[in-house]
């Protein structure tokens, strides 16, 4: 009896809960610690940033376009930016640089990034108020390779995802293969 007991208590320690969106701590630039609730809202779209990923400051203008256009009390933008590398200073630098208006966060030890499955920047996760991924990849296809970019964007994945929501209609395209700086 003992061994079954033994194998069992072994079993539950080893079966840890995989941690909560909402129970990462993620910082601002202040310092103060924060998470990321999507129960809160229809909503949340987080972006995964490196103020020195080329693609991250080509891709600015997009993600005011995105905040303006869809922003609402239902839908919420954040920028995570994961590693150790950045500095608060670093991220509030890229925020006011580019006159991004969503929070910020720093995720260091980039626990949320790999909580979601984050691999490079920028890449963005769209999740809804019961914490599932309805889209994650690319913001469109303006780039389909490192360094080789369309000269105009035919597909708008972060948008018509967005929209079908919106509209209450099925989500045709919920993953793209995302593009950009490794998240280390």
């Amino acid at each position: 009896m003992r061994p079954v007991l033994f194998v069992l208590f072994l079993m539950v320690i080893g079966c840890k809960k995989p941690q909560q969106i909402n129970e990462i701590q993620l910082f601002r630039s202040n310092g103060q610690s924060t998470q990321i609730d999507p129960t809160e809202n229809a909503i949340t779209v987080v972006y995964f940033l490196s103020p020195e990923c080329p693609l991250c400051i080509n891709y600015t203008l997009a993600f005011r376009e995105m905040t303006n256009q869809f922003s609402s009390n239902s839908i919420v933008f954040y920028g995570v930016h994961s590693g150790e590398w950045f500095s608060a200073k670093e991220l509030e630098e890229y925020q006011l640089k580019y006159s991004l208006s969503f929070e910020m966060f720093l995720d260091n030890g980039n626990q949320l990034a790999q909580n979601l499955g984050a691999t490079v920047t920028p890449e963005v996760f769209v999740l809804n108020s019961e914490s599932e991924i309805i889209y994650s990849g690319k913001i469109d296809n303006w780039v389909n390779d490192l360094g080789k970019k369309k000269l105009e964007v035919s597909e708008h994945y972060l948008e018509d995802a967005l929209t079908a929501f919106i509209k209450g209609k099925p989500i045709n395209q919920k993953e793209t293969t995302p593009i950009g700086c490794l998240i280390e």
